[in-house]
C-alpha cells in the first residue's frame, strides 16, 4: 500500500476543495494499444505498487496542479492505492536520454528526497509516478487560503522543513558524480516526510524541457540571476532557489503568484533592503511572533538564506556546507528531529554565514 502525495508542482498554490475536479486520464491519451503494449510502465526497485498503463489511464484522476513542466494528477488505483502522476509536456529530449535521467533519478534513495516510482515513455505520452503526500506542499502550508482549515507552521515545523530540504539537496548533488542537478526548487516541490522535514521532489527534469524564458515560468521568483536557460542550471542555482526557500519560510512571503492574494515581490531584494535599513525584526512572518525564544534562531537562519541566495554564484555556499551551519543552530543529527528541550544553547552564527550576508546584501541593487 502506498500513500504518497497530494500536490504536486502546484504553483498556484490552491487548496484542495478549490481543485477537486476529477478527469480520465485516458481521454488525453492518443497512445494506440500497439504504442501502450510496445512502451510498459517501468517501476524502480523497492516499488511496491504493480499496475499497468490501462489501470492508470482508467484511474480515477484530479488534477492538482498545472505546473512548469506539466500537468499533474492525484490518481486513485484502488481504494487502498493512491500514486501522483505528472504528465510531461514540451520533452525535447529522445527515449534514450529521458530513460537514462529517469534511471539516475530512480535510483536516488533518502528519507528527504521524494521516491520516482516509475515512468512511462511513449512518443506521444510521458508520464512519471510519485507517491502521494496527505498533507500537500509546503506552499499550500505557507499559503493557503485562511479560514478553511489552514493551521499556521510553527517555528518547528518550518526549521524541520528547511533542514530536511538542505539535506535532501545536498544528496542530489552528491549524486552521478556529483553532476546531478534539481533545477526546479520551489516551494510547491517540497512536500513533509513522516517526520515532518521537509522532502524534495521534481528532481532533475529541466535538462528534458524546452527552454523557458525567465519572464515566462510563474517559478521565476527562485531563479537565479545568472540562469537564463531552465536546462543549464547548476549547483549554484540550486542553491540560490533554496535560500529564496528559505527566506520565504522565514517571512511567509511569496516569491510567486499565489492564490488569493495579489501580493508579488522579488523576496530577495526586499529582504536584503530591509536587513540594509537595520529593521530585521521587520521581515519575520507575523505567525511566528508567538512563539518564545526563537529569535536568534530566525536571525541566523536568515543569515543563512541570505548567504545562498546572493547574486554572485561563487559567494554561495555549498549544500553540504548549507546543512551543517543549519544543524549547528540546532545541534542536530540526521534523523533527529529538532524540539524545545533539545535547545539548551543557540550557536553563535557562524563567522562564514555572517560573512555571506553581508556579501548579499551589498551586492543585490536597489530596486
Amino acid at each position: 500500500m502506498i500513500v504518497c502525495m497530494y500536490e504536486k508542482n502546484d504553483e498556484n498554490a490552491l487548496p484542495v476543495e478549490a481543485k477537486k475536479k476529477e478527469v480520465p486520464l485516458k481521454k488525453q491519451s492518443s497512445d494506440s494499444q500497439e504504442t501502450q503494449d510496445k512502451n510498459k510502465i517501468v517501476f524502480f526497485e523497492g516499488c511496491k505498487l504493480a499496475f499497468d498503463l490501462e489501470d492508470l489511464l482508467r484511474a480515477s484522476a484530479e488534477i492538482l496542479g498545472k505546473g512548469t513542466f506539466g500537468t499533474t494528477y492525484k490518481a486513485s488505483l484502488d481504494e487502498n492505492t493512491t500514486v501522483v502522476v505528472k504528465r510531461l509536456k514540451e520533452v525535447t529530449v529522445g527515449k534514450r536520454e529521458f530513460e537514462q535521467q529517469m534511471e539516475i533519478v530512480g535510483r536516488i534513495k533518502h528519507e528527504n528526497v521524494d521516491a520516482l516510482r516509475a515512468y512511462y515513455y511513449s512518443k506521444e505520452e510521458k508520464l512519471i509516478v510519485y507517491d502521494f503526500y496527505q498533507q500537500g506542499s509546503v506552499s499550500a502550508l505557507l499559503h493557503g487560503r485562511r479560514g478553511e482549515g489552514r493551521i499556521p507552521l510553527d517555528w518547528e515545523s518550518r526549521l524541520r522543513i528547511a533542514i530536511g530540504a538542505a539535506r535532501g539537496i545536498a544528496h542530489i548533488h552528491a549524486q552521478h558524480g556529483g553532476k546531478l542537478v534539481h533545477g526546479n526548487i520551489k516551494a510547491s516541490n517540497i512536500f513533509l516526510n513522516s517526520q515532518g522535514y521537509g522532502c524534495v521532489s521534481d528532481i532533475g527534469l529541466a535538462i528534458l524541457m524546452s527552454p523557458i524564458p525567465p519572464p515566462a515560468t510563474r517559478a521565476a521568483g527562485y531563479r537565479a540571476p545568472e540562469v537564463t536557460d531552465t536546462r543549464k542550471s547548476t549547483h549554484a542555482s540550486d542553491v540560490y532557489a533554496f535560500g529564496v526557500l528559505l527566506l520565504e519560510l522565514l517571512t511567509g512571503k511569496s516569491p510567486v503568484p499565489v492564490a488569493g492574494s495579489e501580493e508579488v515581490m522579488h523576496l530577495v531584494r526586499w529582504v536584503n533592503s530591509v536587513v540594509r535599513e537595520e529593521w530585521t525584526a521587520e521581515v519575520f512572518d507575523v505567525e511566528l511572533l508567538r512563539y518564545p525564544n526563537i529569535e536568534e534562531e530566525m536571525v541566523e537562519m536568515l543569515q543563512i538564506g541570505m548567504a545562498c541566495a546572493s547574486r554572485i554564484p561563487d559567494q554561495r555556499p555549498k549544500m553540504t556546507e548549507v546543512v551543517r551551519m543549519m544543524e549547528e543552530i540546532r545541534h542536530v543529527n540526521t534523523g533527529n528531529a529538532p524540539s524545545t528541550e533539545s535547545r539548551s544553547e543557540v550557536s553563535t552564527p557562524t563567522n562564514y554565514a555572517l560573512d555571506m550576508m553581508m556579501m548579499a546584501s551589498t551586492s543585490v541593487p536597489p530596486q
